[in-house]
């Protein structure tokens, strides 16, 4: 029962807020016409942009144990389960919004956010995992054992590197061909055979 009241304490704190906030927009808002001052759009920008992180978090959570039922149900490991369904589910956003900079011309922008957004995961993502580690353990170390999956992981990472040095910089100067990106879906395809292999022969 502490957990339900918990619970709706928390659903309680964030709905009060928002309402209220969603009020204030609502009344003095723009009503669209026009650019919008910095005074206006940079508060609503960086409002949108919590809740957005807010939502991604809370389905996230949902999300992740609605896989490891299915997984469970149908037995399938759950490094599987990570490497395809929930890989796409999560990558499914930037994708989206990368082919639409592309199609409006924005190539240079569509392809720096392909790198961009990986090394920010995999950079704040591990810094942040290991500083709260070492603070929760108060150890300064921490062992890490790469398990297959992301050894095989990195390895193609890095065949991804080199492909684009070669087609695009070495062999074009700078002009990424078409063929670059049949032969980076390739790649995926060889990546995710070479994983799933490895999972179900190593068990």
């Amino acid at each position: 029962s502490s957990d339900v009241c918990s619970s709706d304490l928390y659903i309680l704190i964030g709905c009060v807020p928002s309402f209220i906030i969603g009020a204030l927009v609502l009344r003095y808002a723009p009503g669209g016409e026009g650019v919008m001052g910095l005074n206006v759009s940079v508060p609503i920008a960086f409002y949108g942009f919590v809740i957005a992180a807010t939502w991604i978090d809370a389905i996230a959570d949902q999300l992740v144990s609605l896989l490891v039922f299915f997984g469970a149900i149908f037995r399938i490991p759950g490094s599987i389960m990570g490497l395809t369904v929930l890989a796409w589910g999560n990558s499914m956003g930037d994708l989206s919004a990368n082919m639409t900079m592309a199609k409006k011309g924005l190539a240079n922008m569509a392809i720096t956010a392909c790198f961009a957004g990986p090394v920010f995961n995999i950079l704040i993502g591990l810094g942040g995992g290991f500083s709260t580690l070492s603070k929760a353990t108060g150890n300064a170390e921490a062992e890490v054992v790469l398990s297959p999956s992301i050894s095989i992981g990195f390895f193609f990472l890095l065949c991804n590197c080199i492909l684009v040095l070669v087609s695009g910089v070495i062999l074009n100067k700078g002009m990424i061909p078409k063929s670059y990106g049949y032969a980076a879906l390739a790649l995926y395809l060889v990546y995710l055979i070479v994983s799933i292999t490895v999972q179900f022969t190593t068990k």
